[in-house]
């Protein structure tokens, strides 16, 4: 018996049939809206069937995640962890010239919170944040000896330096990284990007910049302790402390104990260490009134002199002159209010 063709068989699924199999396995490689096109010819007209984007055009750009793939948190702590490291390039060369380990010191200082700031948003680790932490931690530590009983090296040593502005605002920073490291340690999901975060990042960036640009111009980095140059007349600030450039790189630091009965009077080279080879040492004390006053001076270490002192209270202009076989003749003037 004879049968008749069969029309071909429709698939209950509306709309497929099978003798367009073929078809669509030979469209798909081209039209996958999943990968690039391969076909030369594609054209925006078959773009347009697939919704009218050719899936090149809506990728992200690589700078785009870049930026989106950096968590906020991160991005806070490398803004205020390099304002900090500026603060202590800006006030490095100073630090250098009044006594070298301190200088060398603001410079690892510097470079370390520099880096640092590059590597917690390329490749950060809990072994980076923990290093972070004792890192800025050390420092805080350091600036509050130094502002409270002072540290017990260099030119000043033994004595609390006066806070200033930038010394402040990196200190804030620091303590700021510190809270912020514990808090990613502690709580990881802190470490997530958005809008907000981005925003305010954005924010903290622009205020930094200002803070920091209009203290260094400010010359917010001055300590309080007062070097004047060579022949210029100095004073004593509240805490009895003063600094004197003697020419050739020598600085002489003077120091009135609490009570006004003791000066202190020590020498230092340009290097920072203590001058040898003093002689002919003199201080002399003239009172507003007129009243020269010869005061007797003792060696207590090398380069480190002491004074007594049996004056009446008041306002005294002193003058120290002498000589040393590093740099020669030597003369400093400066004032102090005895009480």
């Amino acid at each position: 018996m004879a049968h008749e063709a069969s029309a071909p068989l429709r698939s209950p699924r509306s709309g497929w049939h099978p003798q367009r199999a073929d078809e669509h396995r030979s469209v798909a490689p081209n039209r996958c809206c999943y990968c690039r096109p391969n076909d030369p010819t594609w054209s925006a007209s078959q773009a347009s069937e697939l919704g009218g984007h050719d899936i090149e055009s809506i990728k992200p750009s690589p700078a785009r995640s870049l930026v989106s793939g950096i968590p906020a948190a991160h991005a806070a702590l490398a803004v205020a962890s390099i304002a900090a490291a500026g603060i202590h390039f800006a006030v490095m060369g100073e630090h250098f010239d009044e006594y070298f380990l301190f200088g060398l010191f603001f410079s690892v200082v510097a470079w370390l919170q520099a880096l640092w700031a590059l590597a917690v948003v390329v490749a950060p680790t809990r072994q980076l944040l923990i290093g972070g932490w004792v890192g800025n931690a050390v420092v805080v530590a350091v600036w509050v000896v130094s502002r409270t009983v002072g540290l017990p090296l260099g030119p000043e040593a033994g004595t609390a330096e006066t806070a200033a502005f930038l010394d402040v605002l990196s200190t804030v920073l620091e303590v700021a990284i510190v809270a912020g490291i514990a808090a990613l340690l502690i709580s990881p999901r802190l470490a997530r990007s958005g809008r907000s975060g981005a925003l305010a990042v954005a924010g903290l960036t622009i205020l930094l910049v200002v803070l920091t640009t209009a203290g260094v111009a400010t010359g917010g980095h001055d300590s309080g302790h007062h070097e004047e140059d060579a022949g210029e007349h100095a004073a004593t600030d509240k805490s009895g402390f003063v600094r004197v450039d003697l020419g050739a790189g020598r600085l002489l630091q003077v120091l009135v104990d609490e009570g006004a009965t003791l000066m202190h009077l020590t020498f230092f080279d340009e290097e920072g260490t203590a001058l040898d080879g003093i002689s002919s040492l003199a201080v002399n004390a003239v009172s507003h009134d007129g009243e020269e006053v010869d005061i007797p001076v003792k060696e207590f270490e090398t380069g480190h002199y002491v004074a007594p002192l049996d004056l009446q209270p008041g306002e005294w202009d002193f003058e120290v002159t002498g000589a040393a076989a590093e740099g020669g003749d030597f003369a400093a003037s400066f004032g102090a209010h005895l009480d």
